[in-house]
């Protein structure tokens, strides 16, 4: 019997070595300080391959994918099924929207997933190193808000 599927997927995207791009993971790593083993929500980090995403396709019926974006400003928040990657260094060499839209394509999963990014925008770093602007954790911050109503609306149904 295939197990039923989560209502919700949240999944940071990002590489913490490299200051701001690692925004999406801190999301995560902060929601999963403020919910715990929620049972309806799957919390998931992706630091390297996106095609990891494959694995857990098919757990959830939306995915919402924390990523950072390419901006003029950084510390905006974005909303879109097409984010342009930023420009920093990465271990990832393709978007999460090219990603998503080829497993779509073969049909990984069925039926496939709803999916969106949450996009926070950054600048190219000026130098490798751990943790985030002032302007992209104050992003964090506020995204967080927002993806915790939506777990709370998850979880009142």
């Amino acid at each position: 019997m295939t197990p039923k599927k989560l209502p919700l997927a949240i999944v940071g995207i990002g590489n913490t070595l490299a200051g701001d791009d690692g925004a999406g993971v801190e999301v995560v790593r902060r929601l999963e300080k403020l919910v715990g083993s929620e049972e309806k929500v799957l919390l998931r980090v992706i630091e390297g391959d996106h095609f990891e995403v494959s694995d857990f396709l098919d757990r959830a019926e939306r995915f919402i994918f924390v990523d950072a974006v390419a901006g003029e400003v950084p510390g905006e928040l974005t909303h879109s099924k097409d984010a342009p990657r930023a420009f920093s260094p990465s271990f990832h060499q393709t978007d999460i929207s090219a990603v998503m839209r080829y497993l779509e394509e073969i049909e990984v999963a069925k039926p496939f997933p709803q999916w969106e990014i949450q996009g926070i925008t950054i600048l190219p770093p000026e130098e490798i190193g751990e943790g985030l602007s002032p302007e992209v954790d104050k992003a964090v911050e506020t995204l967080c808000g927002k993806l915790l109503e939506i777990i709370s609306a998850i979880c009142r149904k």
